[in-house]
């Protein structure tokens, strides 16, 4: 009884004759098992459409199976080899192919990673004639950075629609949805860890965002957990998982990923790396700050972008458009609060607390700003408990009190429509989990930018527009 089923599947790398053909070949296994036994005759059947190529048992064919006898062997191996001007049109710039080896027939396809390259970049450039991009988000919080890179592609002249954007957390997907302009009611929102999310639920998308969660890599979250690394997290250990699940199916053109520096040498952004490059993406990092960003906050974050490898000639990450500063000082920022507001307290049990971690050699030390301060350190997601290493504002009779949302969200470079009707304890989360807003537009732009060229199609860098005289920085600094 003859069965139709694959006794062998091979993914074989494409090679090269010595006059630059390309060489298909496969020897011994089950060759001889499927009727390819030395000797024999077979013919090529190129299916186009298909994108295949079919050899098929055929004692008229005009191709015929060789072999080599090994050392010590009475029967000869085997051995296909196909190289001819046909193939190398066939195969174009793919580096592998899929074999399927079955009862008197061998198929040949393009692997099916060359082959989700090519389809994702014929999609975007098919997107970027039509004059729009899509974008999907990976854990959005509130969408703030999904904002930023939506806004630095319009700037940069291209239209852009956010197709999806997922989160676990319901809250924040409420904040997005109600008061992010790049959601909109065409946006699927899914509330979901990304493991769990079920890939097919999503179409595929031109720009993928994601911000994994940084609580098992910063150096506050592993010691608040006693995390040895990240990847020890109880809850987010497996998101990139299903990010990498996500990025497979979904197959876009360009990723943009930010996270805290100590995320760059860990072995989740190892593998995340290690698969985008394999996959047929070149990468392009970066660390980023409040100098790039014009901002009061300071907040150094690890960023990459990935582009399909036949779009990123000439893509820089060197030259970022970098922000001048919107607000001189603290005072700038702040809201009008009455003297007499409980929002000013005392904290002597803080002031106590950093007492006792200096006596024990510990660097926890109280962070206190004023309205002349120039600067204020990282705001994290939990600023509303009051933890004594954040930002507290003093004034002049020792009274203290937090930021309210709205000056967070300005010392960050955020618009203040984000956080709109939000509660304090939520908006200070969203904030505090985000970014300094003008990375993401400077990377949109760029990106934009870049796109915009190809739709072009002429050969483009980014050029900064530059509102600072200090250098960028363009290597990867931890």
């Amino acid at each position: 009884m003859t069965s139709n089923r694959n006794m062998q599947v091979t993914y074989t790398k494409v090679g090269r004759t010595t006059r630059g053909q390309s060489r298909l070949w496969l020897e011994g296994l089950r060759l001889a098992s499927a009727g390819f036994l030395t000797g024999e005759r077979y013919r090529v059947v190129f299916d186009i459409e298909a994108r295949t190529i079919a050899l098929e048992l055929d004692a008229q064919g005009d191709r015929q199976v060789s072999g080599r006898r090994p050392a010590g062997k009475d029967t000869p191996t085997p051995i296909v080899d196909l190289a001819s001007a046909d193939i190398t049109d066939f195969v174009g710039g793919a580096g592998a192919v899929r074999a399927l080896i079955s009862e008197g027939r061998i198929v040949f396809s393009l692997h099916p990673r060359d082959l989700a390259k090519i389809e994702r970049e014929q999609r975007i450039r098919a997107n970027l004639r039509g004059g729009e991009v899509t974008e999907g988000t990976l854990c959005a919080g509130g969408g703030i950075a999904s904002y930023g890179v939506n806004k630095g592609l319009e700037d940069a002249g291209l239209a852009s629609r956010v197709e999806w954007i997922i989160d676990r957390e319901r809250r924040y997907l409420e904040v997005a949805n109600t008061n992010n302009p790049a959601v909109s009611a065409g946006t699927q929102l899914f509330e979901a860890s990304l493991e769990e999310v079920e890939p097919g639920l999503l179409s595929p998308v031109d720009v993928l965002q994601m911000s994994l969660s940084c609580t098992g890599h910063c150096r506050s979250g592993r010691s608040k957990r006693g995390l040895a690394q990240a990847e020890d997290h109880p809850t987010d250990a497996l998101a990139v998982y299903g990010a990498l699940r996500i990025i497979e199916a979904v197959q876009p053109s360009v990723i943009a990923s930010e996270n805290v520096i100590e995320a760059a040498t860990s072995p989740t952004y190892a593998l995340i790396r290690a698969y985008l490059r394999e996959a047929g993406y070149k990468l392009f990092e970066r660390v980023l700050d409040e100098t790039d960003a014009g901002t009061i906050e300071r907040r150094k974050r690890y960023w990459f972008v990935a582009i399909s490898e036949g779009l990123a000639d000439g893509f820089d990450l060197s030259q970022l458009r970098i922000h001048g500063r919107a607000y001189t000082t603290l005072a700038d920022v702040l809201e009008p609060v009455a003297e007499d507001d409980p929002q000013w307290r005392k904290h002597d049990y803080l002031n106590a607390k950093q007492e006792r971690d200096v006596a024990v050699g510990k660097n926890f030390v109280r962070q206190i700003v004023t309205a002349e301060s120039e600067h204020v350190g990282t705001i994290g997601k939990s600023y509303q408990k009051r933890r004594g290493t954040e930002p507290f504002l003093r004034r002049d009779d020792g009274m203290e009190r937090l930021l309210t949302p709205i000056e967070h969200a300005r010392v960050k470079g955020i618009p203040e429509f984000l956080i709109e009707g939000v509660s304090d304890l939520t908006a200070h989360e969203v904030l505090g989990q985000s970014i300094l807003l003008p990375h993401a537009i400077s990377l949109g732009e760029a990106i934009g930018h870049h796109l915009r060229a190809i739709a072009a199609g002429v050969r483009f860098a980014v050029s900064a527009v530059r509102t600072a005289t200090a250098p960028v920085q363009c290597t990867l600094a931890l």
